[in-house]
This record gives structure tokens, sequence and C-alpha cells, in this order.
């Protein structure tokens, strides 16, 4: 039965990894240097990426490919048997797996997080609040620095599933 929906299940885990991870790069490599470039004028496009459920588009690929990767696995190490497991096919899976993982992870509970307390501080900016700019200031840094990370482990994850049927 489980092999039946093999093929499918891998397709979708390839098909919202990368549109997980494309999104993930481009967010890290150019649209918050450049929303950091900008400054303040930059707002309004955070607002509309709010707005067009954009955390809601990257939760959802996170959870898919995570959900989909652990019934890969679990199909492909019959039920996580040792001696699968333990295999350099299994180890090489098992390290991407947990790589992506801790990617969903960091994502939902460090980015996510202090993306929502940035709208909230970018509010009281907005009426003049002296303390806001140096809280926004240390958020995007804590976004920044969490977003290089999570793009990291996910090319540590990208690289193992990409190998993992080599060894």
């Amino acid at each position: 039965m489980a092999g039946s929906f093999f093929a499918e299940i891998r397709a979708l885990h390839i098909i919202v990894a990368a549109a997980w991870f494309g999104a993930a790069a481009f967010v890290t490599l150019y649209l918050m240097p450049a929303m950091r470039q900008v400054g303040p004028q930059g707002g309004p496009v955070m607002q509309a990426l709010d707005q067009r459920k954009f955390h809601v588009f990257m939760a959802a690929n996170a959870g898919l490919t995570v959900l989909s990767g652990c019934w890969l696995y679990w199909t492909l190490t019959a039920g996580l048997q040792p001696g699968v497991v333990h295999s350099p096919m299994g180890v090489v899976f098992g390290l991407g797996g947990l790589a992506g993982l801790l990617a969903a992870i960091l994502g939902a509970a460090v980015i996510g997080r202090n993306v929502k307390r940035l709208a909230l501080v970018a509010g009281k900016a907005a009426t003049g609040d002296p303390s806001a700019a140096g809280e926004m200031a240390a958020l995007q840094q804590r976004i920044r620095t969490a977003s290089r990370l999570v793009l990291m482990l996910m090319v540590a994850a990208l690289l193992s599933m990409t190998l993992g049927h080599s060894v």
C-alpha cells in the first residue's frame, strides 16, 4: 500500500521543498538586503506580503516538506529498521531530514515570531515612538541571522537529498 504512493509523495516533497527553498533564498539574499537598503520605505512591501499571506505560504511549504519527508523516510527505512537507518543511504537521508526539520523549526520559532513582532514595532515607529528604531534594528538583525542559518540548513538538506541515493 505505502509503495503505491511513493512516487506521488516524492513528487510532492520535491515540489514543495523547491518552492520553500526558492522563496527562502530570494527573501534572504535579495528582498531583505533591499528592504534594509531602502529603510522605512520598504514598510508597504512588508505589509503587502503580509496581506498576500506570504507567511502562510512559507509555513505550508515547510510543513508539507517536513511531513512528506518524514513519510518518505519511514517508507524508505521500512519503518525505521536499524539496518536501513544505519546504512550510508539511511544516514545521509536522515541527516538531510534533520537539517530540513531544524530549518522549519528555526523558521517558525525565530523568523516567524520576530517578523510578527517587527510588524507591531513598525506600527509604533509610525506613531513617532523613539524607542521603536532600536528595537526594529535588533529584530531585523535576528531575522537576518536566522534567515541565513535556515538557508544553510536548507542547502545541507538539499545536498543530502540529492546525494542520498548515490551513497
